[in-house]
């Protein structure tokens, strides 16, 4: 995902909240040694978040792909998590894909990967960080366990 500046690792078909999409996530693998598995308990997790806590997460989501061939699902299984982080589209160069798009600060990609049209590199500026973001992170961070991707 280099055209839209997202480093980390990718973990494609990620299903969570009812829509499947490709994910790039950033590792903290030092987090991963130490904890070695995902925790999805909310209390737990609630506490995690609390300021000061010295619970780091293992994994960063740092934007979402859908590559739903037609461009206005894509943009609705991306825009469910815009709250999140960046987001993106394979749609097509036409007017109403382009406006939709900006709209809701969504990055479009042509087929062959190439940027038609930048979107915003961050979360949606409304949204806050919640025990939600980490439950999300845990489910990345087990899919990328049972991938093979960490051991």
């Amino acid at each position: 995902m280099d055209v839209l500046g997202w480093r980390g690792t990718l973990v494609r078909g990620f299903r969570v909240l009812g829509v499947q999409v490709d994910a790039v996530v950033e590792i903290d693998e030092q987090a991963h040694a130490r904890r070695g598995e995902p925790m999805l308990d909310h209390d737990t997790l609630a506490m995690w978040e609390w300021p000061g806590s010295a619970a780091p997460s293992v994994t960063k989501l740092v934007g979402v792909l859908s590559r739903e061939p037609d461009w206005r699902k894509g943009l609705r299984a991306v825009g469910r998590m815009r709250g999140f982080c960046a987001g993106a589209i394979v749609g097509r160069d036409d007017e109403a894909c382009r406006l939709e798009c900006a709209y809701f600060g969504v990055s479009i990609l042509d087929a062959d990967g190439e940027l038609i049209q930048a979107g915003s590199a961050e979360r949606a500026p409304r949204a806050r960080r919640r025990t939600l973001d980490r439950w999300v992170e845990e489910l990345a961070y087990g899919r990328l366990i049972d991938d093979g991707v960490l051991a």
